[in-house]
Order: structure tokens, then C-alpha cells, then sequence
């Protein structure tokens, strides 16, 4: 596959229907929350997944709004949400497992570390807000502010690669693992695969193309069917919260 990818307009239409099918599949699990008896692991799903319709969005009208103080600003709030909400999962992916029956999750204080990774990654992450740097991207025909400039995705002449002190997405990496092994493991305690393959799309999605131009894409493709694992996988597991009274 070439590393190049073709500048005929078709990558941001990718995002906006990307934007749209995380929009319908946010509506559908709110629906199913409401219907469910409002489970705790789906409610925890979906607000992580709350600004990924959104952040495709912006990935998708870029072309439109073109480089300048506006896009930057509509780019602001997907990378502070992801910093902020992505460790969520770590606890929803503990919670399924517990309210699934898996026997080694059923302890409360297991349930305590799945809780208590997720603040250390969120104590990873969160730091990282307050020293948000963007850079202008252009990718095909789309245009982004992001924290790490390639050289292949320089928007004109005279500028140079350039990469924050965001550093690598270790959070990403650790939650993708840590919902990965909770699939399996309900994969081969109910022969529910979905959870484990939506993990597994994501891993392969975000580092089949990496360096590539491919990359980006490929990732946000594999996010819609990693949420789609989780919200479908939360609904058939995850547990309501507790009426009070």
C-alpha cells in the first residue's frame, strides 16, 4: 500500500461520515442506558466516548474553515477530553468483568485496582492540558491542529516537522491492553467475542500505519468499531447502578 494518500477530497468526507456514525451509535447507547436500568459500565463507556463524533467533526470541516484562531479552538476540547475521560474505560472494562461473573474480578479489591489504574493514567495525562501546544496539519485535503507536525503533512513552504511534550499515547496504549484482556477473558468465560475483537481493531488500527499517512485514518475507523465493542458489550454485562432509599 503506498503511503500516500490521494488529495480528491474523499479523507474528510471519511471523517464527517466517521462524526456521523459516532454520533447515531452515542444516540443508540444513551437509549440503551435509559432501557437497561442505567448500568454503570455503559454510563462510564459513554461519557468517554462522548467527544469522538465531535473530534471527528473538526477533523472533517478543517478543509472548510482553513488554518486560524477558530479551528485551533474547536481543536481544543478533543484533546482535552481524551486526556481527561479515556482512563473511564479501564474502570468500565473492571466493571463488566465483575458484573459478568469472572472469578478473579469478583473481589472488591480487584475492582479497587481497575479504579485505581485509571487515576494513575489519568495522573499521566492530565498535566498535559495545561502545556497544550497545536501546530497545523494537512493531511490529503484535510487541515488540523494536532500536537505532532510529520513532514509529510506540512501544510506549505518554509515550515518545518515539529512535536510536543505530549509524548507517545501511552494512556491509549495501557486502556486498549487492559479492555483487550477483559475481552478475552469473556470471550472464553461466555463466548462473547466482541468486546475482544473491537480491542483488537483498535491495537492493530492505531499501529499497523504507524509513521504512515495512513495512520490517522485507519486509527479512527478502528475507534468506531472499539466503541462499538464497548457499548454493545457494557449493555449485555454491565451492571445498574444502585437505587438509593
Amino acid at each position: 500500500m503506498s503511503n500516500a494518500l490521494p488529495d480528491h477530497g474523499g479523507l474528510s468526507y471519511l471523517f464527517l461520515t466517521l462524526a456521523a456514525a459516532h454520533l447515531g451509535l452515542g444516540v443508540w447507547g444513551w437509549q440503551r442506558w435509559s432501557q437497561a436500568g442505567r448500568p454503570v459500565a455503559l454510563l462510564l463507556v459513554l461519557v468517554a466516548a462522548t467527544l469522538l463524533s465531535y473530534d471527528n467533526l473538526r477533523l472533517g470541516v478543517g478543509r472548510f474553515l482553513g488554518p486560524g484562531e477558530t479551528l485551533q479552538a474547536l481543536s481544543v476540547p478533543a484533546f482535552v477530553w481524551h486526556w481527561s475521560m479515556l482512563p473511564l474505560l479501564v474502570i468500565a472494562a473492571g466493571s463488566v468483568a465483575r458484573a459478568a461473573g469472572l472469578d478473579w474480578a469478583r473481589p472488591k479489591a480487584v475492582m479497587g485496582l481497575f479504579c485505581l489504574a485509571a487515576v494513575g493514567l489519568a495522573a499521566h495525562d492530565i498535566p498535559k492540558i495545561f502545556d497544550l501546544d497545536l501546530r497545523v496539519a494537512c493531511l490529503a485535503d484535510t487541515v488540523r491542529y494536532t500536537t505532532t507536525v510529520p513532514a509529510d503533512q506540512l501544510c506549505g513552504p518554509g515550515e518545518e516537522p515539529w512535536s510536543s511534550s505530549a509524548g507517545a499515547p501511552v494512556v491509549a496504549i495501557v486502556t486498549n491492553l487492559v479492555v483487550l484482556g477483559v475481552g478475552i477473558a469473556l470471550w472464553v468465560a461466555h463466548r462473547w467475542p466482541w468486546l475482544a475483537l473491537g480491542a483488537a481493531a483498535m491495537f492493530l488500527a492505531a499501529g499497523a500505519f504507524a509513521g504512515s499517512a495512513w495512520a490517522l485514518p485507519v486509527a479512527n475507523v478502528g475507534e468506531l468499531v472499539f466503541t462499538l465493542g464497548l457499548i454493545v458489550t457494557a449493555v449485555r454485562f454491565g451492571r445498574p447502578a444502585r437505587r438509593r432509599g
